[in-house]
């Protein structure tokens, strides 16, 4: 029976040992009180604040960063209306992501002054 519950115990322990320590940043981003949310460009940056990657909002305002090793990130949107820059501002938040989480985040952006 001890050995039976040695071999359990081990194989338990080799399960989560071995998790994807990879993580995701989805979410969505809007500006002009919700009217626009196609076409914001996204950007992921390290936490030492060197660009990561980028990307653009799809047709409902949704982006995602995947595959992100553990750590800490800023992200932070801006797009142009009508000449108009709206941006999330000049503090990205801070997000920290661990072994296969998925962090959600909703950004709006304000009519840059």
């Amino acid at each position: 029976m001890k050995k039976i519950l040695f071999f359990v115990m081990a194989l338990v322990l080799t399960a989560s040992c071995s998790k994807d320590d990879e993580a995701s940043i989805i979410g969505t981003a809007s500006a002009n009180d919700g009217e626009v949310v196609s076409g914001i460009t996204v950007k992921l940056y390290t936490e030492d604040t060197n660009l990561l990657m980028d990307t653009s909002t799809d047709s409902e305002g949704k982006f995602a960063f995947t595959d992100l090793d553990v750590g800490n990130y800023y992200i932070g949107a801006t797009t142009v209306i009508n000449d108009t820059v709206w941006d999330t501002g000049n503090t990205p938040q801070i997000i920290y992501v661990g072994g296969e989480i998925q962090k959600e985040v909703s950004l709006t952006l304000t009519q840059k002054q």
